[in-house]
C-alpha cells in the first residue's frame, strides 16, 4: 500500500497541494453499485488543475450503457436489452435496434398515438363470423357486395364488363380496400393500352418491311398482285368475313397480311382463280366478262390498226394471257372461239 495513503482518515491524499476526495462520495446518484478501489493508481481520482474537471479512470469498467453516445452510467445497466428480452432471442434482436430504453419508450408512445388516431386497423380474426366480417368491412370502408365498388371514371369496354366483374369479385373475397380495387382495374387497362400501342407500332414496322421486300421481288406487278388479293380472293367472302380475314393473326401474333409467305400464297390463289390477272373495279364485277371485253378491245386494234398491234409486244403478250385465261375458264375453246356467248 502506498505510503501517502492514510487508511484511518476519510480523505485520500493524491499529491502535495492537490484536492482531496472523500472515499465515501457517491459517483452517480442513480448507480446501483459503486466500488471504490484505493489500490488503484491515485490518478483515477485526480483533478485537472487546468480545467478544474475530474477525469474518469481509463482503467476498469466505465459503466456506460449501450446506446447513442450519451453517458448513461448508473442510469440503465449495460445488459438492459438482455433483461428486457427475458430469454427471447427475437425480442432481443428487436430491442437491439434502439439506442436506449428511452428510445424504446419513445417508439411505444408514437405507436400508441398512431393506433389511437385510427391509422392502424384491427385485423379480421381467422374465425370471424358473417356478422364479424360485415362489421369489419364497414369499419374499413369495404362495401358489402363486389358490385358496390366505385369504378366511376374508369373506361371499361362493354365486352369487358363480365371480365372486370369477376376480377373485382375475386378482390372482394379477400376484402380488398376500395382504393386497391380501383387501382388494380386501372392498372389492368393501362397495361392493355400499352400492349395495344406496342402491337400497333410493331404492325407498322412489319408491314413496311414486308411491302418493301415484295416490291423488290415483284417489281411492276407489285400493285397488281396486291389488288388481285382484294378483288379476286377477298371479294368472294361476305364483308364481315372479309374483315375477320384482314384482322387475322398468326400464332406468333403477326398480322397475316404482314407475313410475306401468307401474301404470296394469296397471290397464287388469286392467279389460280384469275390467270389473266383481271382487276374488276370494286371487286364486284364479272371476271369472265371483263376478260372477254379486254380481249375484244385488243382484237379491234389488231383488225383496225395492224401496224400498231405488230409493234406493241406488250399488247400481244397480254392477248395471249387473256386467251389462256379464257380457255381455262371455259370462255374460249382451243380454236380461239368464244364459247360463252352471254359473256361476249
Amino acid at each position: 500500500m502506498p505510503e501517502d495513503v492514510k487508511t484511518d482518515e476519510t480523505s485520500v491524499s493524491t499529491d502535495t497541494g492537490s484536492a482531496t476526495a472523500d472515499a465515501s462520495t457517491v459517483v452517480d446518484a442513480g448507480a446501483a453499485d459503486v466500488k471504490t478501489d484505493t489500490s488503484k493508481d491515485t490518478s483515477s481520482a485526480s483533478t485537472d488543475k487546468g480545467t478544474g474537471k475530474s477525469s474518469q479512470a481509463e482503467t476498469g469498467d466505465t459503466g456506460k450503457a449501450k446506446g447513442n453516445g450519451e453517458d448513461k452510467t448508473g442510469v440503465w445497466p449495460q445488459d438492459w436489452v438482455t433483461r428486457f428480452a427475458k430469454g427471447d432471442a427475437k425480442r432481443a434482436k428487436d430491442l437491439s435496434r434502439y439506442h436506449s430504453p428511452e428510445a424504446v419508450a419513445e417508439a411505444y408512445v408514437n405507436l400508441r398515438r398512431r393506433v389511437d388516431s385510427g391509422e392502424f386497423k384491427a385485423a379480421l380474426p381467422k374465425d370471424a363470423t358473417e356478422d364479424d366480417i360485415k362489421a369489419w368491412r364497414k369499419d374499413n370502408g369495404i362495401p358489402d357486395k363486389a358490385d358496390a365498388y366505385d369504378l366511376t371514371g374508369l373506361e371499361i369496354p362493354t365486352q369487358d364488363k363480365d371480365i372486370v366483374g369477376n376480377f373485382v369479385t375475386r378482390l372482394h373475397s379477400v376484402n380488398a380496400r376500395p382504393e386497391v380495387v380501383r387501382e388494380a382495374v386501372a392498372a389492368y387497362y393501362d397495361e392493355v393500352n400499352r400492349q395495344e400501342e406496342a402491337r400497333s407500332q410493331k404492325d407498322e414496322q412489319d408491314r413496311s418491311h414486308v411491302l418493301d421486300a415484295l416490291n423488290d421481288e415483284w417489281g411492276p406487278n407489285f400493285r397488281r398482285n396486291l389488288t388481285m388479293i382484294e378483288n379476286t380472293v377477298l371479294s368472294r367472302f361476305p364483308e364481315d368475313v372479309r374483315d375477320m380475314l384482314k384482322s387475322a393473326r398468326l400464332p406468333d401474333g403477326t398480322a397475316i397480311f404482314n407475313n410475306a409467305s401468307a401474301i404470296r400464297a394469296l397471290v397464287d390463289l388469286a392467279n389460280e382463280i384469275n390467270p389473266a390477272g383481271i382487276v374488276v373495279p370494286g371487286g364486284t364485277g364479272d371476271i369472265g366478262k371483263t376478260m372477254v371485253e379486254e380481249w375484244k378491245s385488243i382484237q379491234k386494234v389488231r383488225v383496225e390498226n395492224r401496224s400498231a398491234y405488230n409493234k406493241d409486244d406488250s399488247m400481244q403478250k397480254r392477248e395471249r394471257e387473256l386467251i389462256d385465261a379464257m380457255i381455262k375458264h371455259g370462255l374460249m375453246n382451243e380454236a380461239g372461239q368464244l364459247v360463252d356467248k352471254k359473256a361476249a
